[in-house]
């Protein structure tokens, strides 16, 4: 079997041409075109009655054995052999094959992108990013595995949510030392365990996403124990040994962090534990020691 584009194809020899063409209605998205010269349909056309039979039956006998040789095709080579799964650690790519839908029956043809997404999305841990075919029988799945990273406490729950805001898990007893980021002053209108977070004001949220952004992407998200978003001009960081820096509102976010970071190192260098950090402006820092 040898598979063209539309585009290597040269008619000029068979030029005027007569063309069949027979579209697939379910298995196959695609088409045959049969092309007969001019001479040749000529010379049908004119054939004894008997034998014009004899040629119709023919014509009917290569389209069976097209449209057979289709069938097997599509079966035999098409059949999805190799499966990339892209950033995925900590869930097997046995659950994650399974999430997807794809089976060894499964046709290059047949991948359908929005089921593989419900079904990989249906684990709260996964995020779809995007699928990539490989011809004529590989895919290749892009997929985020969501990390815990923020606590957020409600009505005496504690819940464990991810840096897009994806609720995780929920905890009826306290588990704060779980390495992630203790986050107070939401005043939130829903959460629950696989859907967002959702906040009467959505800045807040906004503003917690933004920030753990910020943190992860300047690597230091294990030195900040808190932060605080009750006032969205006034939104407090507390480092894991005490500093609380004022970072003003959730704008220009990297220099005010990479501020705060190199004010706190300068304070550990010289012996000073805990106080408060104004760096609301970017590259401007006060500092003020805990009171005696």
């Amino acid at each position: 079997v040898e598979v063209r584009s539309k585009d290597e194809f040269e008619f000029q020899r068979m030029e005027p041409a007569i063309g069949v063409e027979i579209s697939y209605t379910q298995g196959l998205d695609g088409k045959n075109i049969m092309m007969f010269r001019k001479d040749d349909v000529r010379i049908i056309g004119e054939m004894p009655r008997r034998p014009a039979k004899r040629g119709l039956y023919t014509l009917i006998a290569v389209l069976v054995m097209l449209t057979v040789a289709a069938i097997f095709v599509r079966d035999q080579v098409f059949k999805i052999r190799d499966v990339e799964i892209r950033s995925v650690q900590n869930i097997s790519q046995e659950e994650v094959m399974r999430l997807s839908g794809i089976t060894a029956n499964t046709s290059y043809f047949g991948l359908n992108e929005e089921k593989i997404r419900a079904g990989i999305e249906s684990n709260r841990y996964l995020r779809f990013e995007s699928m990539e075919k490989v011809w004529p029988n590989g895919v290749i799945l892009n997929i985020q595995e969501r990390q815990p990273c923020i606590n957020v406490l409600n009505a005496g729950i504690q819940y464990v949510v991810a840096s897009d805001g994806m609720v995780l898990e929920a905890y009826a007893s306290l588990r704060l030392d779980n390495g992630c980021i203790k986050t107070t002053g939401l005043n939130i209108r829903d959460i629950r365990v696989g859907s967002q977070v959702i906040c009467y004001n959505s800045e807040q949220l906004d503003a917690m996403l933004n920030i753990v952004a910020e943190l992860d992407a300047q690597g230091c998200m294990n030195e900040i124990a808190e932060m605080n978003l009750s006032m969205l001009d006034s939104i407090y960081l507390v480092t894991t040994d005490s500093y609380v820096a004022n970072i003003g509102d959730a704008q220009q976010l990297r220099p005010k962090i990479g501020t705060v970071r190199a004010v706190v190192t300068e304070l550990r260098n010289r012996g000073l534990k805990g106080g408060m950090i104004e760096a609301t402006v970017p590259g401007e820092a006060s500092y003020r020691p805990v009171s005696n």
